[in-house]
């Protein structure tokens, strides 16, 4: 079994077939507002279903799971725990080896040193009211498990689906009791106020994302790398209007850059997240890299959170490369100085 996948599923493919696994379900704990996952391509290229809860309103085909479902695992079983809070059709995953609860999927119901916030459905539902519900989610299902059970939440740290998750790789009940901020707020009216008090700035592509979930994300897999462009090639397009994204190191950026270019440095591990902000994933999008590299890794980071216009990238600095920039050395060290949009 997979429990939400990433979107690039290369490497879940490969591991199974490294070790002469069968995949034998999918589970989505709820349509993530953060990331475009890769339940839908996961499936097709291995045959498994996709397993969500039954108040999710996805339009894939999948299997719809309830509280209390239980589904065997060759020896072992997963139950569904409805834990509705962070979305209203979050679920969570306890896993049993005979009959003993081993391990446990919180999704983004319950992470380490923090809880899913609940505003980010708020057009569905009022963000109190999701934050009542995510109370009675941990204070009478999760935290009555017993407190050496392990937690594999869905996110780490960086993650705006908290405020202040933990990147540990995983945690326990007993720790999330007597650590966890959240689980302090042991009275219902004093936990509501906190969940819907001083929340993070919720990024436009969010809500864009929950829709390439419910629908499953085109495949990655068939997505064109971005092409290396000539100038001439790269300036007709900033012309059309695609935005220009330079994702070099910020020092880079500032020694020359394009005008009218965006610089978030893809080394970032919040590159994806400025991106959501500032980034309009309805036009085309150009990049500015040192190497290609760069190039391949902001396509990635990009298509993680469902933004697929990336066209093409031109190198700011690359004495080595072909002919449109063959002379970069020599009239400047770092930028030609027939481009045209460069100060």
């Amino acid at each position: 079994m997979v429990v939400d996948p990433e979107r690039n599923v290369e490497g879940c493919v490969a591991y199974l077939a490294k070790n002469n696994l069968k995949l034998i379900g999918i589970f989505l704990t709820h349509p993530h507002a953060d990331f475009v996952a890769g339940h839908v391509e996961l499936s097709a290229r291995c045959g498994a279903p996709i397993l969500i809860s039954e108040k999710a309103p996805a339009t894939f085909v999948h299997r719809e799971v309830r509280e209390g479902d239980r589904i065997p695992v060759g020896l072992l079983e997963i139950e569904v725990i409805a834990t509705p809070g962070h979305s209203p059709d979050s679920i969570s995953l306890c896993l049993f080896e005979s009959g003993i609860p081993v391990a446990l999927f919180s999704g983004d119901t319950l992470f380490a040193d923090d809880v899913g916030r609940p505003d980010l459905r708020y057009r569905e539902i009022g963000s109190q009211e999701l934050a009542a519900m995510l109370y009675s989610s941990l204070f009478d299902k999760l935290l009555k498990l017993p407190a050496d059970l392990r937690v594999y939440p869905t996110h780490g740290a960086g993650s705006l689906c908290g405020r202040k998750i933990s990147s540990a790789l995983f945690t326990t009940i007993g720790q999330e009791v007597a650590t966890n901020w959240a689980l302090q707020l042991k009275d219902r009216d004093q936990f509501v106020e906190a969940m819907v008090a001083n929340l993070p700035d919720r990024p436009p592509y969010f809500s864009r994302s929950v829709t390439i979930n419910l629908r499953g994300a085109p495949f990655l897999s068939s997505r064109p790398a971005a092409a290396h462009l000539r100038l001439a090639e790269f300036n007709a397009l900033k012309q059309k209007g695609a935005t220009i994204l330079d994702v070099r190191p910020a020092a880079r950026f500032g020694d020359a850059h394009a005008v009218g270019s965006l610089n978030i440095g893809v080394a970032s591990p919040s590159f994806p997240v400025w991106c959501g902000f500032f980034v309009n994933p309805d036009l085309p999008i150009l990049l500015v890299v040192e190497h290609e590299t760069e190039a391949e890794r902001a396509q990635l980071e990009l298509a993680r959170i469902g933004f697929d216009e990336v066209v093409g990238y031109i190198a700011a600095d690359n004495r080595r490369d072909a002919t449109d920039h063959a002379d970069w050395s020599s009239r400047c060290p770092r930028v030609p100085e027939e481009f045209p949009s460069v100060r």
